[in-house]
């Protein structure tokens, strides 16, 4: 049984670290701002800013127009100085931590979390970095009651509670037991990486020999499917699922399918138009196959992920015609990223183009959206089963630029359902990490859909022996 935290000790509902970086900026007014919108609150939210640098944080707190509805103060706390992080962490009902990269920066504030109970929300796509920490911290997490939650920003959210959304759809018509067969995302996207995004990119570690190869007491052999990036289930429960043997034939059929996603391909509901794998496909499947085996969706549960250069509207209305521009938009892709790869020369081009600290124009963030349509499917018991299937599809649109205004809208409603929903939340993880739609699920849902911030509009449908090849997509 985890223990009961020290009440006494907690004097701010939400410490934000990394406060004075790009998308601490953006976090800091969403939670203003959603202070003040919100009618039902008895007390002003208590928010701290947290980082390394007293006097950039300070003025990170003179920029930050305030109401009665917020208390605002600073702390110092370098990601090296454990103490100074526990003291933290101890005063703390939940941190947001927005210090990246993660794998530089991030330990030793999980640490901190997981060992006095406080809950912890991060917006990392270091999807190897989360699971370390994971196996690393789990034990103690799960003896203090710290819930520790990474990837709520715009990777991995819009991705994992879509598809939550459609799963519990689909269930709500057919009964809990339906076996969930399939999951996809479509994304149409118009934002701009912010230069901590870049450099947490650059930062990211991959082990090809793990990906390609497995250990077997002395001896080491191929894998069956090899890893793309990593391990499909890096992120599940490290005793439960992911050293769980019973979970080998899951892992290779969700391998399989993110192999099988970098393709293009032609897509029937979107007019067959043209679909791309999702640049942050091999991070956002990860959180959707931890949520998959920690909400059993099926054990032949595969995902895919794709983007749509053109957008909905036009994908669909042009169709085989989108087929030319995906594939220049693609090699485009691919060169930029191949550039930003290269040994000591990307490094000091992404220093130059994109300093960490630096990111869009505030100018240009409200012009920018972020969609996502999400569909499921499960057999349908009939004498047509071969030819139809059981669909639910969620479509959820955001406002503002992706990875700074969407992301610091995510995390910022994570975190405050970890302040004001704790009695509404799905029951805890056995060791206390988990996905966001595990451990905050429905409740994270209602939060955006109700969001007086910025609206985020969620349309939910189920189909019923529908064509196992969709011609229509339901926004």
């Amino acid at each position: 049984m985890a223990a009961t935290r020290d009440e006494s000790k907690v004097q701010v509902d939400v410490t934000l670290y990394g406060a004075s970086g790009f998308v601490g900026k953006h976090v800091a007014r969403y939670l203003i701002a959603a202070a003040a919108a919100a009618s039902n609150q008895k007390e002003p939210l208590r928010l701290t800013l947290a980082g390394r640098n007293r006097h950039r944080l300070e003025e990170r707190k003179d920029s930050l127009t305030t109401t009665s509805d917020v208390t605002l103060d600073v702390i110092v706390a370098d990601s090296s100085d454990t103490v100074a992080l526990k003291a933290m962490a101890e005063r703390s009902r939940v941190i947001i931590n927005c210090a990246g990269p993660f794998i530089n920066y991030g330990n030793n504030v999980v640490a901190a979390c997981a060992e006095v109970g406080t809950d912890y929300v991060d917006i990392t796509g270091e999807i190897t970095w989360a699971g370390q920490m994971r196996a690393t911290f789990g034990y103690q997490a799960k003896k203090s009651g710290a819930r520790c939650i990474s990837l709520c920003g715009f990777d991995s959210i819009p991705s994992d509670i879509s598809i939550f959304a459609a799963v519990q759809a689909l269930r709500k018509a057919k009964g809990d037991s339906v076996q969930i067969e399939s999951g996809c995302t479509w994304h149409s996207v118009l934002g701009m990486a912010n230069g901590g995004t870049l450099h947490s990119a650059l930062e990211f570690p991959l082990d090809i020999n793990h990906c390609l190869r497995v250990k077997n007491g002395d001896k080491t052999s191929f894998r069956k499917v090899p890893f793309l990036v990593d391990d499909p289930l890096v992120l599940a429960n490290p005793s439960l699922v992911r050293y769980n043997p019973e979970y080998d034939d899951f892992r290779d059929g969700l391998a399989a399918a993110e192999w099988k996603n970098q393709f293009p391909s032609i897509d029937s509901n979107f007019g067959s138009g043209m679909s791309l794998a999702f640049f942050m496909a091999p991070v956002n499947a990860k959180v959707i196959a931890a949520s998959a085996a920690a909400l059993q969706y099926g054990p032949n549960f595969v995902y895919r992920e794709r983007f749509l250069p053109l957008g909905y509207k036009w994908t669909r209305t042009l169709g085989l015609f989108t087929i030319l521009p995906g594939l220049i938009f693609q090699f485009v892709l691919f060169v930029s990223m191949g550039i930003f790869m290269i040994p000591i020369l990307g490094k000091k081009l992404a220093d130059v183009l994109l300093p960490p600290g630096s990111g869009v124009p505030d100018s240009l963030l409200d012009s920018c959206y972020a969609d996502v349509y999400a569909e499921v499917t499960a057999a349908h018991s009939t004498e047509n089963a071969a030819d139809s299937v059981d669909r639910a599809s969620c479509f959820i649109s955001f406002e503002g630029d992706p990875g700074n205004l969407v992301t610091a809208q995510c995390v910022s409603e994570a975190a405050l359902c970890l302040v004001y929903n704790r009695n509404e939340l799905p029951s805890r993880s056995e060791d206390g990490f988990g996905t966001p739609a595990e451990l905050l699920g429905p409740v994270l849902l209602k939060r955006l859909e109700e969001s007086k911030v910025r609206k985020v509009k969620i349309v939910t449908q189920v189909h019923l022996n529908s064509p196992k090849h969709e011609t229509q997509v339901y926004m």
